[in-house]
């Protein structure tokens, strides 16, 4: 159960790394864009600078969205998975996906049609996003105890 815990804490902090880093590197490819001097050294400093900005201040932390998201995708899956036999997981896989979905669709209905995270802005992004959900939850999926799978 703690290893359970351990590794759901893994994936949220994988997927708001991703988030994160994808926001980040849009954000800097426009920069760069407008011919602002872009190196591998702000790229990097950047990453950790919004890790820590996007989860310690604001209303609502990136990880805590995405705990709370992933959480009830997981908890969804999990009874789905009592009726459905598929492998566990391609199902946490398909749960996480679904969790981002559900956060870039989400998202602008609860912001008056804007997208707060800035890359899921285009169409490419909002796939990027649920694809990195996906990952996060096959993570999940396949690093589940035995016991449990």
């Amino acid at each position: 159960m703690f290893k359970n815990i351990l590794i759901f804490l893994a994936t949220v902090f994988i997927v708001t790394f991703l988030l994160v880093s994808h926001t980040t590197v849009t954000n800097l490819m426009w920069l760069s864009s407008m011919d602002m001097p872009v190196t591998i050294a702000i790229l990097f400093t950047s990453i950790a600078h919004d890790m820590v900005s996007m989860n310690g201040s604001g209303a609502v932390p990136a990880a805590a969205l995405v705990a709370v998201a992933l959480l009830i995708a997981f908890a969804v899956a999990r009874i789905a998975l009592k009726w459905i036999n598929i492998s566990r997981r391609y199902a946490y896989a398909i749960a996480g996906g679904c969790a981002l979905f559900a956060i870039v669709l989400l998202m602008p209905l609860a912001f008056y049609n804007l997208d707060i995270i800035a890359g899921a802005r285009s169409a490419i992004g909002k796939v990027y996003l649920i694809a990195s959900g996906a990952l996060g939850g096959y993570y999940f999926g396949f690093n589940l105890s035995k016991k449990e799978n």
